[in-house]
């Protein structure tokens, strides 16, 4: 009978074929902080996505602390739970801040190689930070394709649907 290890092929030398959404990475995130000199510290990032541009593949990073500050917010995913995080290859408590995100090349030197698999992916997420995160991604698209159509609108295209404009009637500014 063969053995039910499960292997995650992220987490070998070929990870950059392997990477996909909800893996978490081990990346020198650049800090925004003032007065911040030398080197960012490698810190865990969450993989929110993975694009492809002109052959290239990309990650989008969500920023991971474990700092309990508001100074990093908005569309966060928290992995609290002691077996969360420690399946996840955390070893804390940690909160991925949606918001303050990075799309980077796979090949970036941010990235943070380890010995001793030779890949920067610490881990997975799984069960309900999990879901959580594709409720974060499930806005970040959301938004992302809303943006889209405005611009696509301010150019003249569209969907050919009439713009509305406020008609007044009886003193208050309605929808036509």
């Amino acid at each position: 009978m063969l053995d039910s290890i499960t292997s995650n092929l992220a987490m070998t030398a070929a990870w950059q074929d392997h990477l996909s959404y909800g893996d978490i990475v081990s990346f020198r995130f650049p800090l925004a902080e003032e007065g911040h000199a030398g080197r960012p510290k490698a810190r865990p990032c969450l993989v929110l996505d993975i694009e492809e541009q002109g052959g290239q593949r990309y990650a989008l990073l969500a920023y991971g602390t474990t700092s309990r500050r508001r100074s990093n917010i908005g569309y966060e995913v928290h992995v609290r739970r002691r077996a969360d995080y420690l399946s996840a290859g955390l070893n804390e408590p940690t909160r991925f801040v949606g918001a303050r995100r990075l799309l980077v090349p796979l090949n970036h030197r941010g990235f943070v190689i380890c010995g001793a698999t030779g890949a920067p992916v610490l881990g997975r997420l799984n069960g309900d930070p999990f879901d959580a995160m594709n409720a974060v991604r499930g806005r970040i698209h959301a938004e992302r394709d809303i943006a889209a159509d405005r611009r696509e609108r301010r150019r003249g295209g569209g969907t050919g649907r009439r713009r509305s404009h406020p008609a007044h009637l009886g003193g208050k500014a309605v929808r036509a």
